[in-house]
């Protein structure tokens, strides 16, 4: 059984204004490929959610190549193999048929996909919830959500968990097995339209109605390795520097707050619904020189 797991992001909430693309290969039930790029947005913009969650900056995006020199190295790995995502149909498809037609590709050329979100549903109906991340943690499989490569992978463990416990081994013997709906990247006939945004690298300083000035709230006794933490308010220099630092001590990062952490690190200001969120849950947060100095005295 050979097929591809794919999983995009997208810089704005403009249908098909990808930033990021992320595939793996299976075959046989075995990973033989992989592929992550940044793409370079078509609306050169970021949200506000992405400012705040990506582990990258717009102007690393901006870096990226275009969509269609990414979409050549998917093509090239998977071939003519079918394609899964979670809600292919009403999500990644519609972004890749955006893509497409602003970028001149022929839609019809694109693979079939099929969508792991539905086969969820009609295998596990007793499951409450059928997201990714629900269902990653139903299974206790790693996940690092909205890292495209990550969730895709997600994807391809439901597929081969679907097909174990259905004793299947054909591709096509599955598809028909759960009645799954083939659905193909649709042809606009005309671009995207993009509404009028601020273009270009934007300043901490476009933010700043985001960021709230924070009170400790409860005590963290000692850090230790393995413990969970995350980072609010820093530009991304310095986010990525003290990330690698925590996980060079041994300290899991993590983008969210869903799913538990054990303390937060907070520059002078931090998000608001974080803060919000530390106070109701009791989680410590510390500023960034508590953090540093706590991490100096993990090496005594």
């Amino acid at each position: 059984m050979r097929y591809a797991a794919l999983d995009l992001e997208c810089a704005t909430s403009d249908t098909g204004n990808i930033c990021e693309v992320g595939v793996v290969l299976m075959e046989n039930g075995a990973e033989v490929g992989r592929f992550r790029s940044l793409v370079r947005p078509v609306v050169e913009s970021f949200g506000d959610w992405q400012r705040w969650n990506f582990d990258y900056g717009l102007n690393d995006a901006l870096k990226a190549p275009a969509f269609p020199a990414v979409w050549r190295e998917v093509e090239r790995m998977i071939g003519d193999a079918p394609v899964v995502a979670h809600n292919a149909g009403v999500v990644e498809c519609k972004h890749m048929g955006h893509a497409f037609s602003f970028h001149g590709l022929d839609a019809a050329s694109g693979p079939v996909f099929y969508c792991t979100l539905e086969l969820a549903k009609g295998h596990w109906n007793e499951m409450p919830k059928h997201g990714i991340k629900h269902v990653a943690r139903h299974f206790n499989w790693k996940l690092d959500h909205h890292n495209p490569e990550s969730d895709a992978r997600i994807c391809a463990a439901i597929v081969e968990e679907v097909a174990k416990e259905q004793e299947l081994e054909a591709w096509n013997a599955l598809v028909k097995a759960n009645r799954w709906t083939a659905h193909r990247i649709p042809h606009y006939h005309s671009p995207i339209k993009i509404a009028a945004k601020p273009t270009g690298p934007r300043t901490r300083a476009d933010y700043a109605h985001d960021l709230v000035a924070w009170k400790p709230t409860v005590p963290l006794p000692q850090i230790t390795p393995g413990q969970r933490f995350i980072l609010s308010g820093f530009d991304h220099s310095s986010k990525t520097k003290l990330r690698e630092a925590g996980i060079q001590k041994g300290l899991q990062y993590k983008r969210y707050i869903k799913g538990g952490v054990d303390f937060l690190v907070a520059d002078a200001k931090m998000g608001v619904s974080k803060y919000a969120t530390c106070v109701e849950k009791e989680i410590p947060i510390l500023s960034r020189a508590e953090f540093e100095a706590a991490l100096k005295a993990m090496d005594k």
